[in-house]
């Protein structure tokens, strides 16, 4: 988990399944510029192309949104890009879905097992929707103090 704190004090928060802890930091400083300037995460990629997303249930094919860069799943348009979030953790598809809304063509998120969900809406709130007050231990997490 990491916390980026923007010269106003505003956080943002990122979440990483994986051993690396860059993509919860770059996750982080996206929220926290998002939530800055009181835009949606799609907001800082580009111009909304869609209101909501499919999920589908497959074995993970596609691409990883949270080790690409956006340049990269542009530049599949015209192919079915599906992006996988490899957890279907609510972070994970909220993050998706904000990708998604500013990438033109057949898009789907892709989770490795049913989260109950045909689609996910692309919300318009700041930042990057998802209460991190509900993830189990969040409050007993010690951040270490701000630097400048």
């Amino acid at each position: 988990m990491a916390r980026v704190l923007t010269t106003d004090g505003i956080a943002g928060f990122g979440f990483s399944f994986g051993p690396e802890a860059f993509p919860a930091r770059d996750m982080a400083a996206w929220d926290a510029t998002a939530r800055s300037r009181n835009a949606p995460l799609y907001a800082l990629f580009g111009k909304k192309t869609r209101d909501r997303v499919a999920i589908i249930q497959d074995q993970g094919r596609g691409i990883d949104p949270f080790g690409a860069l956006l340049e990269e799943v542009r530049s599949r348009t015209g192919e079915k890009t599906r992006l996988v979030a490899p957890n279907a953790h609510p972070w994970e598809l909220s993050y998706c879905a904000a990708l998604a809304a500013c990438v033109a063509g057949d898009l789907a998120i892709v989770v490795p097992c049913s989260t109950g969900l045909d689609w996910i809406a692309v919300s318009d709130l700041a930042g990057i929707v998802f209460d991190w007050s509900a993830e189990p231990a969040f409050a007993a997490i010690r951040w270490h103090p701000a630097q400048r």
